[in-house]
């Protein structure tokens, strides 16, 4: 356990995700917008929410796509140099060599560079491992930190003490989530993993008429090519069975059921993910559910649905407000080239 305790005060976090294709070169309208929120007199942490490197994480020395890896995380590591506060990276498909069968070379590779390049350990859960990993906060709030790629990954997956694992087994990682909950009673909670709980976007299976009739424009928004009819197999397929990055996946589905049935145990609790590159405010059954994928690149988001509260496909991130008084405020900010904070666009009282 990671215990960062201290009295109880206003503490604000970052939620910022899929930063993997922010610019090498020069600045990133989304980081320095970022970067302008902090303040050194305000307590807070930043969490980037998985996929920090595109198009396949950190690879091996050598490689053509490595000098342009590394670019990518001295950019993050430029935007948070006068910064701060606590910092955290969580760990997403593509950080996972795109979830091929190496990924897990991939993933410890990255927490290595990154554990070198800000001088403390930044990456968690560590050594690729399932979580969940538990830091205290302050005496009011705690973050748990989970693998969501780890239930998805083919190929190796660490587990267990021989790997520097704290869990065993897949049902250890439940009943170790349980426990903290347990533990953490009367405490704000925030969780997070890459993949979302709930979306109201593609990875949840929500498509629009274009994507049965240009269904390329799933991958790549300019791929006009129309296969009327049967181009609705490819959205019918990922909605029902999914790919294995779809909620809809077999892996996936169960590793989202036993989170479910954990939630509905313990109302109250904030999940945070990123993962859809949109940004997604959901609440059900006493929890809420923040989805902040546009930290570089966007794709469509439905603007309304039975338990969306928010929705919105503009590059940005979303800010959980803290208050000494327990009042919890949600907001959700994207660049605005006429304003260096960028614009508020939702703004929610959670609690």
């Amino acid at each position: 356990m990671h215990s960062e305790n201290k009295e109880a005060k206003t503490f604000e976090i970052f939620l910022i995700g899929d930063t993997g294709n922010v610019h090498r070169h020069g600045a990133d309208p989304v980081l320095e917008t970022l970067s302008s929120h902090f303040k050194k007199e305000q307590d807070s942490a930043v969490i980037f929410l998985g996929d920090n490197v595109y198009p396949r994480g950190l690879p091996p020395e050598g490689n053509i796509l490595r000098k342009d890896a590394e670019n990518g995380l001295l950019a993050h590591k430029n935007a948070l140099k006068d910064y701060h506060g606590k910092i955290f990276f969580i760990s997403g498909n593509h950080d996972w060599n795109k979830g091929r069968p190496d990924g897990y070379d991939y993933v410890i590779r990255q927490e290595h560079y990154l554990e070198k390049l800000f001088s403390e350990k930044v990456m968690f859960p560590e050594n690729g491992c399932p979580g969940p990993t538990e830091i205290n906060i302050n005496p009011s709030l705690t973050l748990i930190l989970i693998n969501t790629q780890w239930w998805l990954q083919p190929g190796f997956r660490p587990i267990g003490k021989d790997c520097g694992c704290g869990v065993e087994t897949e049902e250890d990682f439940f009943n170790q989530l349980t426990t903290i909950l347990e533990n953490n009673y009367g405490k704000k909670i925030l969780i997070v993993g890459h993949a979302p709980v709930y979306s109201y976007a593609i990875h949840g299976g929500r498509y629009k008429l274009k994507h049965h009739l240009f269904p390329f424009t799933i991958y790549h928004k300019k791929a006009y090519v129309p296969l009327p009819l049967i181009g609705s197999l490819l959205p019918i397929y990922r909605k029902y069975f999914g790919a294995k990055e779809d909620i809809a996946h077999p892996r996936y589905r169960h590793l989202r059921r036993r989170l479910i049935d954990i939630f509905k145990s313990h109302p109250g609790i904030i999940y945070a993910s990123g993962h859809e590159h949109n940004l997604q405010h959901i609440a059900k059954d006493e929890s809420h559910y923040i989805v902040s994928g546009a930290g570089s690149k966007l794709k469509y988001v439905l603007r309304s649905g039975k338990n969306l509260k928010f929705g919105i496909k503009e590059k940005g991130f979303f800010k959980l407000r803290f208050e000494a008084d327990g009042k919890l405020n949600l907001s959700a900010w994207v660049i605005d080239q006429h304003a260096k904070m960028g614009k508020m666009v939702y703004e929610c009282l959670l609690v």
